[in-house]
């Protein structure tokens, strides 16, 4: 691995952990996003969009549309196509600069600029998946944004949504679900663990190279 690139990479890691605001993620990855793939996401084997792809396609019945929560720069959409090519995906993201980037790939379907702190009325709500992979990560979404999404989405609506190890339990997602499926506002409702880097660099370790897969059904 070229040691200016692992670097750089750790240092963009780094720095996306210390995120809190909305306005914060915008300014940062306006910066991030010429990197991400090139040197963030191969210098420190960045699989995580990709195990929690293969769950929403090997656990549901995919026949509609899929949205894709914190979509950056495609990486799920990427995952997902390999698996079905004509899988239909819409995208989400707060950064417009990792939008322009997808958009280049031409993977989804619609791109859309939203942030999920604010105002959910223009995110249709009638997907039959909806995935995210390292949005519920830095901390500045909490579990409230995911009540609020699962109460945005229709019913019979299939979920994967990665958080963060370390978050799931501090931060409240996991009583979040566990009050959700008491609630019957979920059902079917699992989580598995994954790693999120294949590397073994220290910082990662640090941060928990662990994630929570969530899944399961919005009734």
């Amino acid at each position: 691995m070229n040691e200016n690139n692992k670097d750089h990479a750790l240092d963009l890691l780094k720095g996306a952990y210390s995120l809190k605001t909305s306005d914060d993620n915008k300014i940062y990855y306006r910066n991030f996003a010429p990197h991400y793939d090139d040197v963030f996401v191969k210098s420190l084997g960045y699989i995580y969009p990709e195990e929690v792809a293969k769950i929403l396609m090997s656990s549901f019945q995919i026949d509609g549309a899929i949205c894709d929560i914190g979509c950056g720069t495609g990486l799920v959409a990427e995952k997902i196509k390999k698996i079905n090519k004509k899988a239909i995906i819409d995208g989400v993201d707060i950064s417009t600069d990792m939008i322009e980037i997808s958009k280049t790939k031409k993977l989804y379907r619609n791109l859309f600029d939203l942030d999920l702190n604010g105002n959910l009325s223009d995110l249709s709500k009638d997907y039959t998946a909806v995935i995210s992979a390292g949005t519920f990560t830095h901390g500045h979404l909490g579990s409230d944004v995911l009540r609020r999404l699962v109460e945005h989405f229709d019913t019979n609506t299939y979920c994967v949504i990665g958080i963060n190890f370390k978050h799931y339990a501090e931060k409240g997602f996991e009583d979040l679900l566990k009050n959700l499926a008491s609630e019957k506002a979920i059902t079917d409702f699992s989580v598995s663990e994954s790693k999120v880097y294949y590397k073994e660099e220290e910082l990662i370790e640090n941060n928990n190279n662990k994630a929570c897969i969530c899944t399961f059904r919005i009734i």
